[in-house]
């Protein structure tokens, strides 16, 4: 039997839980199933025993990983995990909350059993890893890599659903090239990044499942920037398709952060559809407030409306949608352009020249002018 003593304390990550945990390790069985051909990632919950098993077809352990900071993934922008930590962190809070966690490394003959031992190079209690050799197993299942955990309750299992949608998706979504979007109730404001809870936005009118190569996570998979958020739902509801324009005019007509900045992100939608939409917004908004109706987004844009039309303060991204239509002629109803207005049309100009940092910093900059 091989010993391996990592230097994780007792103590790390201390406001993590059992669904952090089990959160990682199924974050490495899927990061493994996209990247490896035929590396099927599979799970089961044994009620009965109260055991949760995760795993992959393929997947082999090698004791180089118990090393900190390695990872094979940390260049491949489909996966989550990129700090080479996951499996051991999420092994000593599992640990520490009282669930067994035993590897059956199939692939390599071996049984990894980890445990706290109070290590006497550190004087305290960190995670160990012990590696047994089977020379012969009783019964080995069609894949390389089981990893059981014990003491699972049946709550606790319910829970673990709410925070991993491969488990189970409620209600109805749409599917669109940056990820999900998830219209139940139940997920509004929740934010996942391939299928795994990360955090909540309470700005968010629906719930969100980013692709992982969309969305930057920290090593804690929590926090997220919120200009980030914004950005990255407002392109997804730019790749939607036009039978669910309904919902999209509903949250653009609200000012709903999640289509914040669809007029920016809208650069590769389809042209045709772009007009559509911009039209519907066009007819939504002649429909509600009349023939002669103005959107402006502020005081100032209200004193430069002609006479005889009449101003209705709207949000910005209404108002932007509403004049891109064809039927909208703004140089008839406004004098001169407002210098936010101006700013926009720069950047929509030059945004192509810039980083992503410098986009968000101009955006951040704009939503301070009046």
């Amino acid at each position: 039997m091989s010993k391996f003593e990592l230097s994780l304390s007792r103590d790390y990550v201390g406001d993590w839980t059992y669904i952090e945990g089990i959160r990682e390790l199924f974050q490495n069985a899927l990061d493994q199933h996209t990247s490896v051909e035929g590396n099927d990632m599979f799970f089961e919950y044994d009620e009965e025993n109260e055991i949760l098993r995760i795993g992959n077809k393929k997947s082999i352990l090698d004791r180089s990983t118990l090393l900190l900071g390695t990872s094979s993934k940390r260049d491949d922008e489909e996966t989550i995990g990129q700090f080479g930590e996951g499996y051991k962190i999420a092994t000593l809070v599992l640990t520490r909350e009282g669930h067994n966690v035993v590897f059956y490394n199939y692939g390599a003959r071996e049984v990894w059993k980890p445990r706290f031992v109070k290590s006497r190079r550190y004087g305290a209690d960190v995670l160990t890893f012990f590696v047994e050799k089977q020379k012969i197993w009783n019964k080995v299942p069609d894949n390389n890599l089981t990893i059981e955990i014990s003491n699972i309750k049946k709550e606790q299992y319910e829970k673990i659903k709410e925070s991993n949608l491969h488990i189970e998706t409620k209600g109805e979504t749409i599917e669109t090239e940056k990820g999900r979007i998830l219209l139940d109730e139940e997920y509004k404001g929740k934010v996942f990044v391939n299928g795994l809870y990360v955090c909540e936005y309470g700005e968010y009118e629906k719930g969100y499942d980013f692709k992982p190569q969309y969305l930057k996570l920290d090593r804690d998979r929590k926090m997220v920037d919120t200009f980030e958020l914004r950005w990255v739902a407002s392109g997804m509801w730019s790749t939607t398709k036009e039978d669910v324009d309904d919902i999209f005019m509903e949250l653009i007509e609200k000012g709903a952060e999640d289509v914040e900045y669809y007029n920016s992100t809208n650069t590769f939608e389809e042209e045709d559809q772009k007009s559509t939409r911009s039209n519907k917004a066009y007819w939504l908004f002649r429909e509600e407030h009349g023939e002669n109706a103005v959107p402006v987004t502020s005081t100032r844009e209200l004193e430069k409306v002609r006479d005889g039309y009449r101003p209705v303060i709207v949000n910005n991204t209404f108002k932007e949608t509403i004049v891109a239509s064809e039927h909208y002629g703004i140089d008839e109803r406004i004098y001169v352009k407002s210098t936010k207005e101006l700013l926009e049309e720069w950047i929509e100009k030059c945004k192509d020249k810039l980083d992503f940092e410098e986009v968000e910093e101009f955006y951040t900059l704009l939503n301070k002018v009046d």
